[in-house]
């Protein structure tokens, strides 16, 4: 198993820096250097190897890989960490990734000390910015095997539109919970209004297809409705993204669409139309009741 750490990688990013600008062997590089970074060189030299970010030339000379020679072009070291991590995952598929479809705080949990503080240092342990959130949807994609994870994609779309909708209705920042934990059964927590500080749990759905679009919603989902005092769904249209729709959609007015266990059979996912609730797309009204 490859070791991995925040010291580990900036020893290999000074090595890259090395070969750059020196043509040395593997040999003459551990010869010539005691440490790099604050590891030992040899460590290093296997670490970038293992990596597939160093290779031997024709000449015997240690040179960038295809993979290297991207590392070491990405400006910034948060940038360029978080680079060196998915090319950590992809060479050494630790079984911690799984855990990374069930959100952020999942992965670092069961990662170890020396990845979570990759992480940190790499500026994914928190934040909801574009950038952190498009690692994670990385990762998660990786997780599924799936390397281009368009619905992931548009589902963030919806909950980030939903964030900035809360926001300006309630003049408060939500909670985007989806990130930390996807297991929860909602995505984001809000609050009921200005002056109703109850929290509100909010479920997002959203479809680039307009009301001719599905939204699959889970048993846990809707039983997180069910529990919840106050829950809400929101509905976006995105069909034409420059001028999204939403509608607000009650647990009450979600049941007449949602099927029931019978005999021994029981529900596991269903597929609502957006079209159900099309008198409900309206152009975006900050007081309207959230539920």
């Amino acid at each position: 198993m490859i070791a991995f750490s925040p010291g580990l990688a900036q020893g290999c990013f000074e090595l890259l820096a090395v070969t750059t600008r020196q043509q040395l062997t593997f040999t003459e590089i551990k010869s010539s250097f005691a440490y790099l970074g604050s590891l030992p060189a040899q460590k290093v030299v296997e670490t970038a190897q293992a990596l597939n970010w160093l290779q031997a030339s024709e000449h015997g000379h240690a040179e960038h890989t295809p993979w290297g020679s991207r590392l070491f072009a990405i400006p910034g070291y948060e940038a360029q960490l978080r680079q060196a991590l998915l090319d950590y995952i992809d060479i050494e598929h630790p079984s911690w990734v799984q855990n990374a479809s069930f959100g952020r705080s999942r992965v670092i949990s069961f990662a170890g000390s020396q990845i979570a503080q990759v992480f940190a240092e790499a500026g994914l342990a928190e934040g909801t910015s574009e950038s952190v959130v498009a690692f994670w949807d990385a990762l998660a994609a990786r997780a599924r095997g799936q390397r281009d994870d368009r619905l992931s994609q548009i589902g963030r779309l919806g909950e980030r539109l939903t964030i900035d909708y809360e926001t300006q209705r309630t003049g408060r920042h939500p909670i985007w919970v989806a990130i930390d934990n996807n297991a929860d059964g909602y995505d984001v927590l809000s609050v009921v209004g200005l002056t109703d500080t109850h929290q509100l749990t909010i479920e997002v759905k959203t479809s680039m297809q307009g009301t001719s679009g599905f939204a699959m919603l889970t048993r846990n989902e809707w039983e997180m409705a069910m529990e919840s005092e106050r829950h809400a769904f929101h509905f976006w249209n995105l069909r034409d993204p420059l001028k999204p729709k939403l509608a607000i959609v009650s647990s009450e007015t979600m049941l007449n669409h949602m099927p029931q266990d019978q005999g021994m059979g029981q529900w596991d996912c269903t597929k609502v139309p957006f079209s159900a609730f099309t008198e409900q797309f309206a152009s975006l009204d900050r007081n309207k009741s959230p539920i």
